[in-house]
């Protein structure tokens, strides 16, 4: 009797979590796409933002040539943006909904990160999920998960990093509040 409980039971526990498992998965890719470009890698950072305040920054990855910033983006449907326009667009189920575009708080985070580390290259790039679509080009700074999960190449190690990046990246890390 009791079995038969516990298997009528499972399909609605299953669906029931059916939302949390997908959204735990995403960050898992998400977290595993970002690791696999650097040697280091810090996750929700807290910068000081050179006016008094903070700025938040999602992950911070130590690369072979750069410091890289990258903002997580968890968009669905066919997204519509590039460098130019103030506003991208999200399209689902023939619905447009704007956001603004994320370049600019991406120049923001670029700008706290060069102020800690002037002299270090900084880059900065927007992981979209891959439940997003570019039907027009990607812009440049755009990569999603899949293009980072589908490269063939190992992760570098820090013996791979120039000294003065490994340099920037420990004032960086003194830095940051996690």
């Amino acid at each position: 009797m009791i079995g038969l409980l516990i298997l009528a039971a499972l399909p609605v526990l299953v669906y029931q979590l059916r939302i949390p498992l997908r959204s735990w998965r995403e960050k898992r890719n998400i977290r595993q796409a970002a690791k696999r470009i650097g040697a280091r890698m810090m996750c929700d950072v807290n910068l000081p933002d050179g006016i008094g305040g903070e700025i938040n920054i999602e992950f911070l990855v130590l690369s072979t040539d750069a410091i890289l910033v990258i903002g997580v983006k968890r968009y669905d449907g066919m997204i519509f943006g590039s460098a130019r326009t103030d506003d991208w667009t999200q399209t689902i189920n023939s619905r447009s909904y704007r956001f603004p575009n994320p370049d600019i708080y991406l120049a923001q985070q670029l700008g706290a990160v060069r102020t800690i580390v002037p002299k270090a290259p900084v880059r900065g790039l927007h992981l979209f999920t891959d439940s997003a679509v570019f039907p027009w080009d990607k812009p440049e700074n755009v990569l999603q998960v899949m293009d980072l999960l589908s490269r063939n190449t190992p992760r570098p190690r820090l013996n791979d990093i120039p000294a003065d990046l490994r340099t920037a990246w420990k004032q960086l890390s003194k830095s940051a509040h996690l």
